[in-house]
């Protein structure tokens, strides 16, 4: 919901003013979440993506793959197709939550070496992680948290 849409619902609640059916703020209706990177090299993506999740991709087309991850759409994106111009790298920044931190690590050493930011896991009480980079400088984090019982 929108800062503005928020501060009138809020302001709205507090003074017991009912505003009309159409002006009522909407849940999105969202089926399924998703993030997706750009890439120069689709096919070199797709490579290096499966090694890292360890599977096929649930979506292929010639400019856009996508892998399931825990629900959501990881998606690879050509870049001259759906976003000519964009800069390589930090278009955006995945962070996905793995149940294995050292483990997590240990698989991105071998598939990705020198490519882990800071060569390793960054712990802050009870989160740990790493980012890394993919073959076109795109930045992941994958992240554990450690909740106290």
């Amino acid at each position: 919901m929108g800062i503005r849409k928020a501060l009138i619902a809020a302001l709205v609640a507090t003074a017991g003013i009912a505003l009309p059916a159409a002006a009522q703020p909407q849940a999105v209706d969202a089926k399924r979440f998703g993030v997706y990177v750009l890439v120069a090299d689709v096919d070199r993506s797709v490579a290096f993506y499966e090694l890292l999740f360890m599977k096929d991709p649930q979506v292929r087309t010639p400019a856009l793959v996508g892998f399931d991850v825990a629900g959501g759409l990881f998606g690879i994106v050509d870049r001259a197709t759906f976003a000519p111009g964009t800069p390589a790298g930090g278009s955006v920044r995945p962070y996905i939550r793995v149940v294995d931190i050292n483990a997590a690590f240990a698989h991105v050493n071998t598939l990705a070496p020198g490519r882990i930011e800071d060569g390793r896991v960054t712990t802050e009480g009870p989160f740990s992680f790493f980012r890394f980079t993919d073959p076109d400088g795109n930045t992941l984090e994958f992240f554990s948290l450690t909740v106290p019982r």
